[in-house]
């Protein structure tokens, strides 16, 4: 999974996207980078940071 935009994590754990400007997150006076946008990183660990949504399949259509 390819990361758009950095990546950091607060002292609770929390993961989020860094803002438009490249800085902490809005809200945020302390945070760890731990990923830059462009780079990539496992279906693991974005499941992980929360960042990686699971999708149900959907039922087949039938066609008429």
């Amino acid at each position: 999974m390819k990361i758009k935009k950095d990546l950091y994590m607060n002292e609770d754990g929390e993961v989020k996207e860094g803002s438009a400007k490249g800085d902490l997150p809005t809200g945020w006076a302390k945070g760890k980078l731990i990923a830059r946008a462009g780079t990539e990183i496992s279906d693991l660990e974005a499941k992980e940071y929360g960042i990686k949504k699971e999708t149900k399949a959907k039922a087949p259509k039938e066609n008429k």
